[in-house]
Formats: C-alpha cells, sequence, structure tokens
C-alpha cells in the first residue's frame, strides 16, 4: 500500500493524462467509499475553477475494469441524452465521465487504473437518514434514475459482478458453506441456519417469475444506499444518483428492497440487540411514495404489488450473505478484532428485520 504522500503524487501523474483544460491547483485525498480510492481535484480554467474527483479503481474487487468502464459509459452517455429529450431529466444531475487525453474512459496507469468525472457542486449525503421528507426525495431520485434508464436495452450491459442480484445464487453459496464450515461455527448459527430454512421456498420467487418473463429485467443501479444520492446544500432535493459500480441488469425492485433495508432500518446494521432490529413505517412510506412518484409509470402491477416482498427478499438474502461469510470464516467482510461473531451479529439483525417485516404485512401493502 502507498503512503499518503506517493499516493498524491501517482494520482497527480494520472489526472495529467485526462483531457481536462486548465492548470491544477491541487489534490486532496476524499475519504468516501471502502471500494476504490478517491481523490478531489481543483483545475483554474479559462473561466473559473471547476473540482473534479477521480478514483483509483479497485481491481481486486471489479476484475474486468473493461466491463465496468463500458457500463459506465453507455449508462451515462444515455442519461445525458435523456436530458435533453422532452422528458427530460426531472431535474437530476448526470454524472459525467472525462476521457483521457486518448479519448478512453480510464486510464491505465502505472501506479492504477483511474477514472475521473466532474465534481457536481453544493452538494451533501447522509448516512443516516433525518425523516420521512429525506427518504421521499431520496425514494423518488432512485425511482427516476430508473425511469430514464427504462428506454436502454439491458442487454448493452455486462454483469460487472456475476449473479450480483440473485438470490437463489446467494441461498447455494449458504449451502456449501454450511457443509464445510467448522461445526462450532455451525453450532453458533443454529438459529439463523434455521431461519433460512425456514423461508428457503421464498428466496427463487423473484428469480423463477423473471425466468417466466412475467417480471422484467431491467437496469438497476445496485446499491441503493442513502449515502449514494447527492441532495442540494440549499433546499435538501435529492439531485444525482451516484455509484454507478453495479448499474446492470437486474430486477428493479432489487433497488427498492435495498433502499428500504437501509434507509428505513430502526437499528445500525451490527447492532447486538436484535430487539431494537426492525423498519421504521413512516420511513417505509415515504420511500413507498418517493419510489412510486420516480417509478410508477413503467412498472408493471405485479412489481408495484410485490414492493414489500422485495424488502423483505433482499434483507433475507443480505442476511445470507452474512450469514455465509461467517461459516466461511468471515473472509470477505471486513469484521471488529473484537467482535468474533460480528457477521453472525449482522445476519441476525437482518433477519429479525425479516421477521419485523412479516408481522407488519399488512401495514406495508402498497395498494
Amino acid at each position: 500500500m502507498q503512503n499518503p504522500t506517493a499516493a498524491l503524487e501517482s494520482a497527480r501523474e494520472a489526472i495529467a493524462e485526462f483531457a481536462i483544460e486548465g492548470h491544477l491547483v491541487d489534490v486532496v485525498p476524499y475519504h468516501r467509499g471502502h471500494i476504490h480510492d478517491t481523490f478531489i481535484s481543483r483545475f483554474e480554467e479559462p473561466f473559473g475553477t471547476r473540482r473534479y474527483l477521480h478514483q483509483r479503481l479497485n481491481d481486486r474487487v471489479f476484475r474486468d475494469l473493461g466491463c465496468l468502464m463500458e457500463n459506465i459509459r453507455v449508462v451515462t452517455d444515455h442519461l445525458e441524452r435523456r436530458q435533453g429529450t422532452d422528458t427530460g431529466s426531472h431535474g437530476l444531475h448526470t454524472l459525467r465521465l472525462v476521457r483521457t487525453r486518448q479519448g478512453d474512459s480510464y486510464l491505465r496507469h502505472a501506479h492504477g487504473n483511474f477514472r475521473t468525472y466532474r465534481y457536481i457542486e453544493n452538494t451533501e449525503t447522509f448516512d443516516q437518514c433525518r425523516g420521512p421528507e429525506q427518504a421521499f426525495e431520496a425514494a423518488r431520485a432512485f425511482g427516476r434514475f430508473q425511469a430514464m434508464l427504462s428506454d436502454l436495452d439491458s442487454t448493452r450491459l455486462r454483469e460487472t459482478i456475476p449473479d450480483f442480484f440473485s438470490s437463489p445464487h446467494r441461498l447455494r453459496q449458504f449451502d456449501a458453506a454450511r457443509s464445510s464450515a467448522d461445526p462450532k461455527r455451525l453450532a453458533q448459527s443454529a438459529r439463523e441456519i434455521t431461519f433460512v430454512e425456514e423461508h428457503r421456498c421464498l428466496i427463487p420467487r423473484i428469480a423463477q417469475r423473471m425466468a417466466d418473463g412475467v417480471i422484467p429485467a431491467r437496469i438497476v443501479h445496485g446499491d441503493t444506499k442513502l449515502n449514494n444520492v447527492l441532495f442540494d446544500k440549499d433546499h435538501g432535493r435529492a439531485i444525482s444518483i451516484v455509484d454507478l459500480d453495479t448499474c446492470m441488469p437486474g430486477y428493479s425492485l432489487y433497488d427498492f428492497g435495498d433502499l428500504v433495508r437501509f434507509t428505513a432500518a430502526t437499528s445500525a446494521e451490527d447492532e447486538r440487540d436484535t430487539g431494537r432490529a426492525g423498519i421504521d413505517l413512516a420511513l417505509y412510506r415515504a420511500l413507498v411514495d418517493g419510489y412510486l412518484e420516480g417509478a410508477s409509470h413503467f412498472l408493471t402491477p405485479l412489481e408495484v404489488e410485490w414492493m414489500p416482498f422485495s424488502a423483505q427478499l433482499v434483507t433475507l438474502t443480505i442476511g445470507m450473505r452474512f450469514l455465509t461469510d461467517f461459516l466461511n470464516g468471515d473472509v470477505y467482510f471486513k469484521i471488529a478484532e473484537d467482535r468474533p461473531e460480528h457477521n453472525l451479529e449482522r445476519a441476525r439483525v437482518q433477519f429479525a428485520m425479516v421477521a419485523r417485516m412479516e408481522s407488519l404485512n399488512d401495514a406495508m401493502r402498497t395498494k
């Protein structure tokens, strides 16, 4: 790993290879996200100062960077074209890639692979929802983002992480981990294993409807955390969706389900007291209303009906991933040094949320 000084120097070298006019004033690290190394630069240009966001791409997580960046190029080009149509962007700002001086979407550099975006000014992000109004804004933004991509052929994009959205695939991974797990870990997670078994029949439900053509494949964001929404600092409006790395074919309701899991949760993801885990119904209703305002015109009646189920399924699936990693010996998700059961505790929170959502089925219905 490079030291901070060397990292900044290598970033400066890479930034010089992008087609940015003007004089580089400075470059500073931007500590956001856990996958890529991010930097912000400031350029003095003929008509003032402009900032750019640069990322050294993690090719251990995304092994086919050509595929990743081609997806992002196709998506951002399409979104930019939609901004010029009558339907417009509904006020959403599109991330804009800056090409290299050779015209490529990313730079292959001696110190790593870099990409560059124009920085969207006067915005802020939040790790925790401040209330129903903000939840509504975030959900409407994700719905509109999907709506803007609804006329883009999903076959033009490839999977950057194979089977990322597939709950049956996650179940197969769980089964494999269970069959080879250490007996002690099996004993520690007996209740959680039973929970998965009790819900096994639900896991292929959406995948089967997609295979039957009842639910269409669409282009989805794939990581609908609240902190992937940029809010305008002056008015609190959601004005941009960022982090397009998992933007690829999937089912629309995955985005809604993951947004509920993250934004409407009543506890931290790794809360030890599962009695605190659950769903804030006021935030949930705001998410439903916002998402439907942004996306209802292209969703099928079945998709709208299954919005509550999607929240349960995505939460169950993420819980299985945590449980699988615990059974595998904690090889994927980072755990705290003083919490040897950290992934198991995360799984317990997810499963407690699923149980709570099941008890609220009537209250969570969309119609």
